[in-house]
């Protein structure tokens, strides 16, 4: 940055002194009106784009300091090191000899439409709207907080008229309770709160920066400083991340339980009941714009189920009587279950790597949890109705996750589980604490299957011959029917662009229907080697679909 922007550079080198109006960025240098109208005439100069000088003072300093020509050899910059991230002059370039250079233009054309510009641009206003959305729900909790203790001191008051006096004390008690349990609600909240409220000044600093650089940084001072935008984006997308990953915006209640005894038994009372504090997960998801470009320049068209090609790559001998699940692990071994012979079934290259009993359970479906362990639903299973948690390491039963009633098809998203429970439709469990919760309720028949793909949830039903579509609160936005394509369909996978994979066991196909649910194609038949096919499995890292008939084989294919 100049060390005078308020006089014009060249009519201080003329000992005139004159107050600069315009500042030319290819200069780099302050312009008086005079001298910006001789700037633009003179052949050299008459391509520069000076600025009004208020507006570069609105720049932040590292975009100022950031100059345009090198300080060692008072050359212009005109190349670029890939490697050392910084521009270079020509005579730079023996210095950086063994380095990966490119044209300056090149890495500067049209930056401030680049993808990674853009991609920034949107991460500033996500981030804003992530501490807004937060603020919002923190504020929106301590207010229902403060609701729920007027609630509870009215039910606390009304128990209150029903019994003798002698019950003050128990009454002081339990209102001293509410209070100090309040107290930790809120200071809880704004624990989380004001470093919120903190960074949300410090983004809009940032956001403020970003919209003077936008419209009057240039090109190169917009690429170079647009890395320290980064990092402050990174950081604070891993600061609000952090609060999820550490249940720092659970939602938090107050719950008064009223004791059994207070209605029946007055003389024997010793407690007028307690106050707890309930914490829910929280439903924020944090709206990120690597999340929804990936870090790209410009996004890739989606694959439309006419797009979609299936290269098989290998057949699998899986012995099975009736196989019902299957999934793939990172080290590319087959699982399968098999209900049958209530066991799970390990296959490596082909070859059995080793069987294990889930015995008293069915073993019907299976997903993974981890690396190591996998979760296998019960299926048939009189005895245990639920989901068990093994370690595929050690060959051990971990944990076993009790369902109201009998579970069938089961998925992993993040963090949860998604299970399909007959009689009573969709819940999701938390991996972290294995909690559960009821997201859809519907009369869900035996033998369904579940999938999850950004915020829907895709189901089947085998008596209906059909494939639903619902959001995340259970309401549905599609439903595909079509006994002439398929028939009783069994499992069901979404590939990375939420093309929906189905096998019809009785009509021995796999169809692809598209995310709104309105084209369908049937991508593999009997013809393909598929006889009464129950189970398919797409990895969504390798791009691979792993498609299982009930007995005797399975299928991998390379989608491209």
């Amino acid at each position: 940055m100049a060390s005078n922007t308020n006089i014009c550079g060249i009519c201080s080198l003329r000992q005139i002194r004159k107050t600069s109006d315009h500042w030319c960025p290819e200069c780099e240098e302050a312009l008086c009106n005079e001298c910006k109208d001789h700037h633009k005439l003179l052949k050299a100069t008459r391509r520069h784009e000076p600025i009004p000088i208020s507006s570069y003072k609105s720049l932040p300093s590292f975009i100022t300091d950031i100059q345009q020509s090198c300080d060692n050899h008072n050359e212009q910059y005109q190349l670029y090191c890939n490697q050392h991230a910084l521009p270079i002059c020509l005579q730079c370039i023996n210095d950086h000899s063994n380095c990966n250079v490119t044209s300056l233009e090149k890495v500067t054309s049209n930056v401030k439409a680049s993808g990674q510009f853009l991609d920034l641009e949107s991460s500033l206003g996500d981030l804003l709207q992530n501490i807004e959305r937060i603020k919002k729900n923190r504020e929106a909790n301590v207010t229902n907080i403060e609701k729920l203790r007027e609630q509870h001191i009215k039910e606390i008051k009304q128990i209150r008229v029903e019994i003798n006096n002698h019950l003050d004390n128990l009454e002081k008690q339990v209102l001293e309770e509410l209070r100090e349990k309040e107290f930790q609600c809120k200071e809880s909240i704004q624990k989380v709160l004001l470093p919120v409220k903190e960074r949300g000044s410090i983004i809009t600093q940032c956001q403020l920066n970003f919209k003077s650089i936008k419209d009057y940084a240039s090109d190169l001072q917009t690429y170079i400083g647009m890395r320290d935008l980064e990092v402050k984006v990174d950081e604070n997308e891993q600061y609000l991340q952090s609060f999820i990953d550490t249940k720092g915006l659970e939602h938090l209640d107050l719950v008064y339980k009223v004791d059994t005894n207070v209605q029946n038994i007055l003389n024997n009372l010793k407690s007028f009941g307690s106050i707890e504090i309930k914490n829910h997960i929280s439903d924020i998801e944090l709206t990120r714009a690597k999340d929804k470009q990936a870090q790209i320049q410009v996004a890739a068209p989606r694959k439309t189920v006419n797009d979609v090609k299936l290269i098989q790559q290998k057949k699998i001998i899986t012995n099975g009587a009736v196989v019902r699940g299957c999934c793939m692990s990172r080290e590319g071994d087959f699982l399968f279950t098999d209900p049958a012979l209530d066991s799970l079934v390990i296959k490596s290259d082909g070859t059995l790597k080793y069987e294990m009993s889930v015995d008293p359970s069915n073993g019907f479906d299976i997903t993974f949890v981890d690396d190591n362990n996998v979760a296998i639903t019960s299926g048939h299973s009189l005895w245990k109705t639920g989901i068990d948690i093994i370690n595929i390491e050690n060959r051990s039963k971990i944990k076993f996750i009790e369902l109201p009633g009998r579970a069938w098809g089961i998925t992993r998203d993040h963090d949860s589980l998604f299970v399909c429970v007959s009689q009573f439709g969709i819940y999701r469990i938390h991996t972290a604490d294995y909690t559960t919760s009821h997201v859809i309720s519907c009369t869900l028949p035996s033998d369904s299957y579940v999938s999850i793909f950004a915020d829907k949830i895709y189901y089947t039903d085998r008596l209906e011959n059909s494939v639903v579509c619902c959001d995340s609160y259970g309401s549905r936005v599609w439903t595909f029917k079509d006994d002439s394509v398929l028939k009783c369909p069994r499992g069901i996978t979404v590939d990375n662009d939420g093309n929906v994979f189905i096998v019809g066991e009785s009509s021995s196909n796999v169809v692809i229907i598209s995310k709104d649910g309105t084209h369908q194609k049937e991508i593999l038949t009997k013809g393909d080697g598929l006889l009464k096919p129950t189970a398919i499995s797409f990895d969504k890292q390798k791009k691979k679909l792993l498609v299982t008939n009930k007995e005797h084989s399975a299928f991998l294919y390379n989608v491209a």
